[in-house]
């Protein structure tokens, strides 16, 4: 069952201030703001495993604004991203200076790194999905980017997310306990597919020729991730570009290029040892998967998750 609650049966001088205690808890800490003088009514439900950070929650209230300032991130352990769908009304949402409102048929995506304001101005019903900034760092180069825009969820694969966030919430329960993350996951991964192939992100105005190439890199990179001969010089060429210049771009980001091929190989691996239908041994997947030398893989995982491929796989089945 999913974690819910309800301010019905609350006495409304409490409402308030236990709302503001469940929505820090399901998302991190904010600061509420609610309508001056107007009662308050909110549902939310939330459907999380201990075996991925991922989180999905349905939250439907009265008008509201939430806030999130440098004092508020100060007391964080974990940076995480939230991905908010608006079912009912518009959203409206500041970061970075950048203003945007967001209909229902569409999505944004807020940064818990960073201060914003975020608020509606009628009663709303929101899919939020909670994902850690590492799985947006990891997969999206300049993923800072994303809070620019409001994405379409009306067709394509922003629409197949949504509906993905609909058929986890309802066939979560139903799922074996070991299965629940994939569910999760799955979302994820069509999220990340669907902010790749946005072009206006791209053409956005904190975009430049650098970002283009890198974007062009990412996606040969990811294409051809199971070549165990995927080298920085076979990158260069088939995306036109020199190795100098390659390596150039990617001292603008947190990795070298081989770390984030490394580590995009390991989150394949991991992914699929974790999922219960996958058959085959931990060497073939790694083979899939790009990593020629077995010994090599070995070190690599226990360096990056802290215990070993044979463990992630053993703990599926609990």
């Amino acid at each position: 069952m999913p974690t819910e609650l309800s301010t019905h049966g609350w006495p409304q001088p409490e409402r308030q201030a236990r709302w503001a205690e469940a929505i820090n808890d399901t998302y991190f800490p904010l600061s509420l703001e609610f309508a001056a003088e107007q009662p308050f009514d909110g549902h939310l439900q939330r459907w999380s495993t201990p075996s991925t950070p991922l989180s999905l929650s349905r939250l439907r209230s009265s008008q509201l604004g939430y806030s999130r300032s440098k004092a508020h991130i100060g007391q964080d352990t974990d940076a995480f991203y939230l991905v908010t769908v608006p079912s009912r009304s518009e959203v409206h949402f500041e970061q970075d200076g950048h203003p945007l409102s967001c209909r229902p048929g569409g999505f944004i995506v807020e940064r818990g790194d960073a201060p914003y304001r975020f608020h509606y101005r009628a009663e709303n019903d929101l899919w939020v999905l909670k994902l850690p900034e590492r799985a947006l760092k990891a997969n999206l180069l300049g993923h800072k980017r994303y809070t620019r825009h409001c994405f379409d969820a009306s067709q394509g694969l922003g629409r197949i997310f949504v509906e993905q966030l609909d058929l986890c919430a309802r066939h979560f329960d139903a799922s074996p306990a070991a299965a629940r993350h994939l569910l999760l996951e799955q979302a994820s991964a069509t999220l990340l597919l669907a902010l790749q192939q946005d072009e206006r992100v791209l053409g956005s105005e904190g975009s430049n020729l650098s970002t283009l190439h890198l974007t062009r890199v990412e996606h040969y990179v990811l294409q051809n991730l199971g070549d165990p001969d995927l080298s920085p010089q076979a990158v260069a060429t088939a995306c036109g570009l020199s190795l100098r210049y390659l390596h150039k771009l990617f001292s603008i980001t947190p990795y070298t290029l081989g770390e984030w091929v490394r580590q995009q190989r390991l989150e394949a691996v991991h992914r699929q040892l974790r999922d219960p239908y996958c058959h085959l041994s931990i060497g073939q997947l790694a083979f899939r998967w790009g990593f020629a030398d077995q010994a090599q893989f070995t070190r690599a995982f226990r360096q990056r998750y802290g215990c070993t491929a044979r463990e992630v796989r053993a703990a599926r089945a609990h």
